[in-house]
């Protein structure tokens, strides 16, 4: 019934109201969400109170945080996981980092941060890649603004942003041996250029989260087998993470050669 309610409200929001901006409660940690109104994500955390619950169910089941813990969430969005686990780590002196390089989505991530008080997630106007510089963010519509990528998959506009390496920025921000608990990215296809950028700190992670887009690489001339090849050097466990929440292990030459996204889990014991 509650999402019954919570659909008809969103209705009487966007189609009846015409309401740009809506302020979404999620059902995890009593987060709330300002959410552009047509975007997938800010609509389905508005009707469902959440987002991606697999993989929200799976962290807050297997994550444990310790005093200098960093997460590094790379493709923040509108900031869920930077405060999911922000949230999860309670009393622990943990450190979050949100990369989000579209300005409308950097915003909301700001101001998500606000308006939940959370003072331990840093937001960044960056994407992490392989080199420093800059590079052409290709955006989507407004129906999903996730979907923006630094490779050509969209047409519908574009901006010019900021890039970094990932172990340049860890190392210009003095995390030095702090440890990286979490490494999250969701970049469209852009992933294996973004870890190419930290070699030190995947060597140092014992847990990244990746979706995995070998689509959206071959369009953007990308050969996924270089970042399965990148995941199998870095050791450890890979496993997929299924939609229904069931984790299996990843058979590595099948994922080369198909073409549906999918979440993988890559775990490793690190010294």
């Amino acid at each position: 019934m509650a999402n019954v309610l919570r659909s008809a409200a969103y209705v009487l929001q966007r189609f009846v109201l015409q309401r740009p901006y809506l302020t979404a409660h999620a059902d995890v940690f009593g987060l709330r969400f300002r959410v552009k109104t047509e975007d997938v994500v800010g609509r389905h955390i508005y009707k469902y109170g959440q987002h991606e619950p697999a993989m929200t169910r799976w962290l807050s089941e297997h994550i444990e945080f310790a005093d200098g813990d960093v997460v590094i969430d790379i493709g923040a969005n509108i900031g869920w996981y930077s405060l999911l686990c922000a949230q999860m780590a309670g009393d622990h002196d943990v450190s979050v980092v949100g990369f989000e390089p579209d300005p409308v989505n950097y915003s909301l991530f700001e101001q998500n941060v606000a308006l939940n008080a959370v003072t331990t997630v840093r937001c960044e106007a960056l994407a992490l890649a392989d080199e420093n510089g800059t590079a052409t963010l290709h955006q989507h519509s407004d129906s999903n603004r996730g979907r923006h990528s630094l490779l050509p998959i969209n047409a519908v506009g574009s901006t010019e942003i900021a890039t970094m390496r990932l172990d340049d920025y860890w190392r210009e921000q003095g995390f030095g041996e702090r440890v990286p608990r979490l490494i999250k990215i969701d970049i469209e296809g852009f992933e294996l250029m973004a870890l190419r950028g930290a070699p030190h700190l995947l060597e140092r992670c014992p847990l990244l989260i990746l979706e995995f887009s070998p689509a959206y690489m071959r369009r953007g001339d990308l050969d996924p087998q270089q970042l399965i090849a990148l995941l199998n050097a870095r050791g450890g466990h890979i496993e997929r993470l299924d939609p229904d929440g069931s984790l299996v292990p990843a058979d590595l030459d099948a994922l080369a050669g198909q073409n549906r996204q999918c979440d993988l889990i890559c775990r490793k014991d690190v010294g």
